[in-house]
């Protein structure tokens, strides 16, 4: 059984389309997961219904479950790629840059 799965995960690995795909959802899944928390957790506070907490607790077992999926479609190779991506658009987003003609 072990090596039938194995088998599997190796053809779906080979795909360029499930490698691409695996990324996508590595990339997009601590994004959805945070912003889906801050806007259940201010929508909870503003109404005061439960319902909105629920539904991010939901969705954060969703992008767990992206996550994992990414992970069997991308391989370690595409985890690694998705963590590169993920640091640079960070950085662009937060990180203050220096410019050259700028006073310090």
């Amino acid at each position: 059984m072990k090596k039938y799965i194995d088998n599997i995960i190796h053809r779906i690995r080979k795909s360029k389309t499930a490698f691409s795909i695996g990324v996508i959802l590595l990339v997009i899944n601590p994004p959805m997961g945070w912003l889906g928390f801050i806007i259940a957790a201010y929508l909870t506070a503003r109404f005061g219904r439960s319902i909105y907490f629920l539904w991010a607790m939901v969705l954060y077992g969703t992008t767990w479950g992206m996550s994992g999926i990414g992970i069997i479609l991308a391989g370690p190779r595409g985890f690694h790629l998705s963590k590169i991506i993920l640091k640079n658009i960070w950085r662009k987003l937060f990180v203050r840059r220096r410019y050259r003609n700028s006073k310090q």
